[in-house]
This record gives structure tokens, C-alpha cells and sequence, in this order.
């Protein structure tokens, strides 16, 4: 439970004991709560995702397609959730701008801020996963 300090209102302190946000180094709990999150994400952006899977991949962390399908890689749950979520923002970002120039890293900075540090855990993150052939991307 959250301690209250004397500058928190009752209102605020509430609000905080009854948050439900997981914290962003742990893992994800399932496949469904990482769905969940990419359809919020989808939502956010204003991208249509006409289907969402998690399965195995051997070179890549997800893919996407222009028909609206996204593909992530089931080792994203078994990392922390803000890798899982720049990964989620990485590709949807794709459905609005293909490439990754100029435009396409100020939207990564205007939703994530230091996307650059994840980049760097996840590109860390890969050494350690087991079906890694070759270097992953996130798109």
C-alpha cells in the first residue's frame, strides 16, 4: 500500500492505493494484457489494427503489415513492459510513417520521450534470449 504524505489531498492518496498500473520493469502478466495494451496504444495513435498476434519469431521483435495486422514476438513477455511498449509504439508508428526519419523519431520522442534508452535495453535484451540467430529489430 501507498503511504499518503501530509501534501497529498485524501482524493490523491486514494486515487494512488487504487491505481492498477503494473510497474514498467516487470514483465507482462499474459498475452491478453499485451493485446490489451496494443489496442490502447492503437487508439491513442488512431490506427486501425485489424489483428493483433504473439508468436514465435526468429530475427525480429514484431512486424506489421499494411493491411493492419501486427506480429510481436512472444519473448516481449517475458521482458519489462516499457520495452514491450516502445516495441508496441515502434511498429503502430510504422501504420502512419513507414520509415524511421526525422518525423518518424519526433513522433517516437512526443509519445515516449527517451525512446533511444529503450532502444538500447532492447538491443542489451537480445543478447540474453534464447532463439536469437541473428540480431532482432524492432521493425
Amino acid at each position: 500500500m501507498i503511504q499518503a504524505t501530509a501534501q497529498d489531498g485524501p482524493e490523491r492518496s486514494r486515487a494512488r492505493r487504487r491505481s492498477k498500473v503494473p510497474a514498467p520493469s516487470l514483465p507482462w502478466r499474459d498475452r491478453e494484457e499485451f493485446r490489451d495494451r496494443v489496442r490502447e496504444w492503437a487508439q491513442k495513435l488512431e490506427v486501425a489494427a485489424t489483428a493483433i498476434y504473439i508468436r514465435p519469431m526468429r530475427r525480429k521483435w514484431a512486424s506489421c503489415s499494411t493491411a493492419g495486422t501486427l506480429s510481436f514476438n512472444d519473448e516481449l513477455l517475458e521482458l519489462e513492459r516499457e520495452l514491450g511498449e516502445y516495441v508496441i509504439v515502434h511498429e503502430l508508428m510504422h501504420f502512419s510513417v513507414p520509415n524511421h526519419g526525422k518525423l518518424w523519431k519526433s513522433l517516437m520522442r512526443a509519445h515516449l520521450g527517451d525512446y533511444e534508452a529503450c532502444e538500447k535495453r532492447l538491443a542489451a535484451a537480445n543478447g540474453r534470449e534464447l532463439r536469437r540467430d541473428e540480431p532482432k529489430h524492432a521493425g
